[in-house]
């Protein structure tokens, strides 16, 4: 119950923006507005006020808003000419359509420093010292001479009090080489080391980790470990006779592993074995069993000015993200069985209810993100592919053919719907699988 009032708590605030953006600019821009709806299909209950109706229709994936002479071709009496739609400047026409994604992009904008005001959950290591407790083989925190156990005291000439100065500033010194100093063994050791930048980012990394215990805090229906008998709060102690002490030791020598494995687990103090054949993922393009770490976690607040920051440079991140993922998927680097739809919508939706209001805030405000970017794309149906139209019309100087258009219109209908299955088909085959 709590994933399917979520999820339509979710996406009724999504449509309502973004549909209140149109009504508002059209009604400003003088044009007639019938109907608004949140949902298509039959009307489930409705209000009428002066010449608009407000309903609530029966299918919740969605929704419209009906303006007088909207559609190519629709007549309209002399009396409501003046507010017919079609009969309004280029400019008015674009912007009506433009307001509902960028409606969804103020949303995102607004929502994200008061997430941050709120409070965001956040992992504890991120105030303790910077201690290491992992260095990766062959990357630059290796290369660099440091050892798990020592302590990162200041970085680029600048104080590391805790893990998260150390992570701000490996990040803003991508390829550039950086004096450091650490404590080993009650002594101060002076080293250079030059982060690696990360190709989706942008940002430097060092290939270096905080202490983090190899204690499972969750395992995956449908995985290995699930089925082997493996449960949250195990401790792996070994793999295959090899102690693991550390969990980026435990997650290599899975995603390595081409047979099966046996793990030694201590449990309500108790050893126990299990053995487990990890299953190959062509997405990660490494082998995993579906178990995740067990991270202590605490909620952090930020003052307005640092919220306000905070919100602005998530919105960038989430927005290159974005893009990065849409490349992947043009050029195959990413596969589509990696696409959601509704049902895995609900059930984040659910999820991120559970965990609390700033979790629930986060889920609208990305995905408010992207239904703005998205919409802005020219494709025929979205209101990206509208402005497009617009503008060849102004540069013809009269409207568009009507057979141009709707051929138009089907191709994007066609594509929306090619899209709509294939989503769903991968959230039911991420059910039934």
């Amino acid at each position: 119950m709590t994933t399917l009032i979520s999820f339509i708590i979710v996406l009724g605030v999504l449509i309502f923006i973004h549909e209140l953006g149109h009504f508002a600019v059209a009604k400003a821009c003088g044009v007639g507005v019938e109907k608004f709806s949140l949902g298509f299909g039959p009307k489930l209950i409705g209000i009428r006020r002066g010449e608009t109706e407000y309903r609530i229709s029966l299918l919740p994936l969605g929704g419209y808003v009906k303006m007088v002479g909207e559609a190519a071709g629709e007549s309209v009496s002399d009396e409501l000419r003046m507010k017919s739609f079609t009969h309004k400047p280029v400019w008015k026409r674009a912007l009506i359509v433009a307001a509902g994604p960028t409606m969804n992009l103020v949303l995102a904008i607004a929502l994200l420093p008061v997430i941050f005001m709120i409070g965001i959950q956040l992992p504890a290591y991120l105030e303790k010292p910077a201690q290491v407790g992992y260095v990766v083989h062959d990357e630059p925190a290796e290369k660099a001479g440091i050892k798990a156990g020592d302590t990162i005291v200041s970085f680029g000439g600048k104080d590391v009090k805790h893990w998260e100065d150390l992570l701000t500033q490996v990040a803003l010194n991508p390829s550039k080489k950086v004096e450091l100093t650490l404590e080993r063994d009650g002594q101060r050791v002076s080293a250079s080391m030059t982060p690696d930048e990360s190709q989706e980012t942008g940002a430097g990394y060092g290939g270096m980790y905080p202490p983090m215990k190899p204690v499972i805090g969750d395992v995956a229906s449908g995985y290995p470990a699930k089925e082997a008998g493996i449960k949250a709060g195990d401790t792996i102690l070994s793999i295959d006779g090899v102690a693991i002490r550390h969990w980026a030791e435990l997650e290599n020598a899975i995603h390595k592993a081409e047979k099966k494995i046996t793990l030694n687990v201590l449990r309500d103090g108790k050893e126990m074995t299990f053995e487990v054949t990890p299953r190959y993922n062509e997405d990660a393009k490494v082998h995993l069993i579906g178990i995740s770490r067990q991270e202590e976690l605490q909620v952090r607040q930020y003052g307005f000015t640092e919220s306000v920051s905070k919100g602005v440079s998530t919105g960038v991140q989430m927005t290159g993200k974005l893009f990065v993922v849409i490349k992947g998927l043009v050029l195959g680097e990413y596969s589509l069985k990696t696409l959601g739809g509704p049902i895995m919508i609900a059930q984040v939706a659910g999820k991120a209810a559970e965990s609390g209001i700033s979790d629930l805030l986060s889920l609208v405000a990305f995905l408010s993100l992207q239904l703005g970017i998205i919409n802005l794309f020219p494709i025929p149906v979205l209101d990206g592919g509208h402005i497009v139209f617009f503008g060849l019309e102004a540069i013809k100087g009269k409207p568009l053919s009507e057979k141009f258009m709707t051929v138009a219109q089907q191709v994007g209908i066609a594509l929306l719907i090619g899209l709509m299955v294939l989503v769903t088909w991968n959230d039911l085959v991420r059910i039934f699988s």
